[in-house]
């Protein structure tokens, strides 16, 4: 407890001196402390403490990367996405998804600009080696490229520092975009020969920014950079990044990626790297740290109830993509989870998963089975109840009870049903046994009645209303595949995209009732869509989906045309970019104005 209760002192330190308009300059204080071994380490933990308000938070991350796309909506109900993830009018530069991410971010910067640059003038001692200075320096600038990282693709030109901020400063102005693209790529490199090989190396404490994430998210990196190359306003008039169009450079850019993740993917199992043998593996919950561990994974945020430790914290995505299934169980259970039905898939996810014989991936992602928890009659109809939804355009009723304990109480199939089917499959028992419901995609109500996403179901809690300590998967070996697929596709080399593509299809395939290569595709198959259909199967929820369409040029194509809530109707040209939050224009009083984006 005690270093936790530090760690925070030193956080309510750090926050202090980087408001813009604090007047009480702790600066001084926060050197001194910072150029000692112990202040260099708790400085660094520090700047991971953010990354788990970033994912973890209900104004997180997950309402500006996953829902407002084309895969996930946020339900009808209401929530605190409902306006950034339908793009609604009340959607602007007061919101606060881009206002605490713009802040927290910055917050953090200023602290890893000092780290950075005056970690050779730390006292070396037993503890604190030259090995792990180099390594914590290398920690450190994967997080500030992380976090620029971020800001640049939500905001585009951003204010761009390398400097520790030793006064509070009244003006700012924003940087080049590919100005912070410099620095994020620059940081990566020195990254990758500083930090530890890889999360499966050296013990390396799981959280911790290792090598082969820094390389991983260079190859992203140089990736989106050659797309932000390759858009000319000719064809592409409403992207955001035409003005720098430049078909070489773009090239140039696609090569990089390609042989920074395809180098990744070579030296994976000298790391220590290997896909894990199932899809369903990737987020079991025995493969959690402390107790077991991921070879997939390449970076995660890391979480504990053990408030002893440096990653004392929890987070809520174990509720937000939970349906409402307790109508039909009477009660909410630890092991369906709680029901917060915040954000729930469209029609063009559910479809995207296809081959469900072959590929395991949508019973792996999707929750089809509930069990009743407890006995339920009514005086009506018998002692059933009665639920009513419409199929083929008619509204059909359904008889449902449970009278015996652990059997099935709620089906989701994923696929359509006549109305005579499910009577036939749900109803054909002994009289007075349990009738169960089931859910076709004619029932899904984009509220409640839609199948749950397993991936941050924690079962390992004491209550069902109770946050998660369980880990988030930042970035995983799976999606450096996809990444080196994507350059390869934009190289013109379908071949080793598809090579690429296959490897993880190989292992969503269903060993048990198909042969080797079962989920094979050729170089003819592989297109921009494709790429995409396949993150969708693969990625599903990981905090990337937003980022994927503003990356490729397609966000506003594919949300109008696959969205199936409020976003199709709502998205705007202007959408591609978060609105600079209010509190950073108000807060430059003295220069040139803060810049606001475009439409903004």
């Amino acid at each position: 407890m005690k270093r936790n209760i530090i760690l925070l002192l030193l956080l309510a330190v750090l926050f202090s001196c980087n408001d813009l308009l604090d007047e009480e300059n702790h600066s001084d204080t926060t050197q001194e402390f910072l150029n000692t071994p112990q202040g260099f380490i708790m400085g660094l933990n520090a700047s991971y403490q953010i990354l788990r308000e970033h994912y973890g938070f209900e104004e997180g991350l997950h309402g500006m990367l996953n829902v407002g796309t084309d895969e996930m909506k946020c339900s009808t109900g209401g929530n605190r996405t409902y306006d950034i993830a339908h793009y609604t009018s009340n959607y602007n530069a007061g919101n606060e998804y881009p206002r605490e991410l713009w802040r927290k971010s910055y917050l953090i910067l200023n602290i890893l600009n000092f780290l950075i640059n005056e970690s050779e003038n730390i006292e070396i001692n037993t503890t604190f080696t030259e090995a792990k200075r180099i390594q914590y320096t290398g920690e450190a600038k994967f997080l500030r490229a992380f976090l620029y990282f971020h800001l640049v693709q939500q905001f585009g030109d951003v204010t761009l520092t390398t400097e520790y901020n030793t006064n509070p400063s009244l003006a700012a102005s924003r940087h080049e975009m590919l100005d912070v693209y410099e620095v994020i790529v620059q940081d990566l490199i020195e990254a990758s020969s500083e930090c530890s090989p890889s999360p499966q190396q050296n013990s390396l404490e799981s959280g911790r920014a290792s090598a082969a994430a820094a390389r991983h998210l260079l190859a992203r990196v140089y990736l989106t950079l050659g797309w932000i190359h390759d858009k000319d306003a000719s064809h592409y008039p409403d992207n955001i990044h035409n003005k720098y169009y430049n078909a070489s450079k773009a090239q140039e850019y696609y090569q990089k990626a390609y042989d920074t993740a395809n180098k990744l993917l070579t030296d994976a199992p000298s790391l220590g790297l290997s896909l894990m043998a199932e899809y369903a593996d990737v987020f079991d919950e025995a493969n959690d740290p402390p107790s077991g561990r991921n070879t997939e994974e390449l970076f995660s945020v890391r979480f504990d109830w053990d408030l002893d430790n440096t990653y004392g914290a929890n987070h809520v995505l174990n509720h937000l993509y939970v349906n409402g299934y307790e109508a039909f169980l009477g009660e909410r259970n630890i092991n369906d989870g709680r029901c917060y039905s915040w954000n729930n898939p469209t029609a063009y996810t559910l479809k995207t998963f296809n081959n469900r014989e072959t590929d395991t991936r949508y019973n792996a992602t999707f929750q089809t089975v509930w069990y009743a928890t407890k006995e339920m009659r009514s005086n009506d109809n018998d002692g059933y109840f009665t639920h009513t939804y419409t199929i083929d355009g008619q509204s059909e009723s359904f008889l449902w009870r449970l009278t015996q304990i652990g059997d099935t109480a709620l089906y989701y199939p994923g696929y359509e049903m006549s109305a005579d089917e499910i009577r036939a499959k749900t109803l054909n028992r002994t009289a007075g046994e349990n009738a169960y419901v089931i859910i076709t995609p004619s029932g899904y109500n984009g509220a409640s009645y839609f199948p749950t996403i397993m991936k941050y179901l924690d079962r390992t809690r004491n209550q069902y209303n109770d946050n998660s300590d369980r880990s988030i998967l930042v970035f995983r070996l799976a999606e450096t595949y996809l990444l080196a697929a994507e350059a390869a596709f934009k190289l013109g080399n379908n071949a080793d995209a598809a090579r690429h593509i296959n490897t993880i299809r190989e292992r969503a395939r269903n060993k048990a009732t198909s042969q080797a290569g079962a989920l094979d595709i050729q170089a003819s198959d592989v297109t921009l869509d494709f790429i995409l259909e396949e993150r969708t199967r693969e990625l599903l929820l990981e905090h990337c989906r937003w980022s994927d369409l503003v990356r490729t040029g397609t966000l506003l194509e594919r949300v109008k045309k696959y969205d199936d809530g409020f976003a199709n109707a709502n998205i705007q040209k202007k959408h591609q970019l978060r609105p600079i939050p209010n509190d950073q224009i108000n807060r430059v009083v003295s220069g040139e104005p803060y810049p606001q984006n475009e439409g903004w």
